[in-house]
């Protein structure tokens, strides 16, 4: 496994996460009168998720040629404006590949098309796979390990919870968050690469999407400084940005030492920014997604405020939930749930 940089004594946690016997239980049981709602909610839409992939890459690509421009680096603009316009799209370049790779989750799933198998993982290494470099039959063959020996030592989450020791991030500042964050950051890379991509055509897949894409149309318009503008903004985006969103979003989504079932082991991250910046595309709504797998991305929000509403104790009552990135998840509650020892 990875070694990571020895953490100090405040970033150790009171206990480390240890791998269960058997696969955590469920831990829920909806209301019969949702299960209408439920069948519904498992209806996938591959040409609605295929425009919400082209979507994010046209964003992503006007926001680097909008950077590109050369006109925020020359008079009479300002400078600042060019750095701002820079630092704007290095956040958005991360964003929305780190958006673009929660679509290749979906498509893990098969939750692009569940009845049109090969479609979903067409459709989904040319509108996400390629920008992201993941190869969807490799990060699919680990991913469902996660989902159906979740809490176990095959776990491969929680295998990286333990060695990166994601119990110990301080959350009790965002000084003291960023600093944990940054001696896991690079043990936390490698990981992605060994779970997503293991050859060399698959990691050099987004640098030549970004020539195609961003650097040759930057060229076209504005001639060859504004390609390498474009060139770093994305390189920038996709090395630094991205791999921290990344780490904030999955270092977020499980609270395994001190859970011992699906539901109260599973993180709900629907504050402003998170639902924003580190979980596009209702990623946050990780508890749904967890005790309902096949429901694409555009239900995973409606499904949530269904079981809130129609089930305030068993569900409202209990979701563990974090609305700020430096939070703790609010404690387990409710029935069944006592405190953790």
């Amino acid at each position: 496994m990875t070694q990571t940089a020895p953490l100090s004594p405040r970033d150790r946690p009171a206990a480390t996460p240890e791998p269960a016997s058997r696969p955590y239980a469920r831990g829920y049981q909806s209301p019969a009168a949702l299960r209408p709602v439920l069948r519904a909610a498992h209806h996938t839409r591959l040409a609605t998720t295929a425009a919400v992939a082209v979507a994010d890459q046209l964003v992503l690509i006007a926001a680097i040629l909008a950077a590109s421009w050369p006109g925020w680096w020359s008079a009479p603009a300002p400078a600042a404006a060019g750095v701002l316009m820079a630092l704007t799209a290095l956040i958005l370049t991360g964003r929305q590949i780190r958006a673009l790779e929660c679509l290749v989750h979906e498509a893990s799933h098969f939750n692009w098309s569940r009845h049109h198998r090969r479609a979903n993982d067409r459709c989904a290494t040319v509108l996400a796979g390629l920008p992201t470099g993941i190869r969807i039959a490799r990060y699919r063959a680990e991913h469902l390990v996660h989902h159906s020996r979740l809490g176990t030592e095959d776990d491969p989450d929680l295998q990286r919870y333990a060695e990166l020791d994601i119990t110990g991030l301080d959350r009790t500042s965002r000084v003291g968050y960023a600093r944990s964050l940054l001696v896991r950051i690079a043990a936390h890379q490698r990981g992605w690469y060994r779970s997503t991509s293991t050859d060399l055509p698959a990691l050099l897949l987004p640098v030549g999407w970004a020539l195609l894409v961003v650097s040759l149309p930057a060229a076209l318009l504005w001639g060859a400084a504004a390609a390498a503008v474009a060139a770093g903004v994305w390189l920038t985006g996709f090395a630094l940005v991205l791999p921290v969103l990344r780490f904030i979003g999955e270092s977020s989504e499980h609270s395994y030492h001190d859970a011992d079932t699906v539901f109260d082991s599973t993180i709900t991250n629907i504050g402003p920014l998170q639902r924003r910046l580190i979980h596009p595309h209702s990623d946050g709504y990780h508890t749904v997604h967890h005790l309902w797998p096949g429901a694409p991305h555009h239900q995973l929000r409606l499904l949530h405020d269904e079981l809130m509403s129609a089930d305030p104790q068993g569900f409202a009552g209990r979701l563990r939930t974090r609305s700020r990135i430096v939070a703790d998840p609010t404690p387990r509650t409710g029935p069944g749930s006592t405190p953790w020892t």
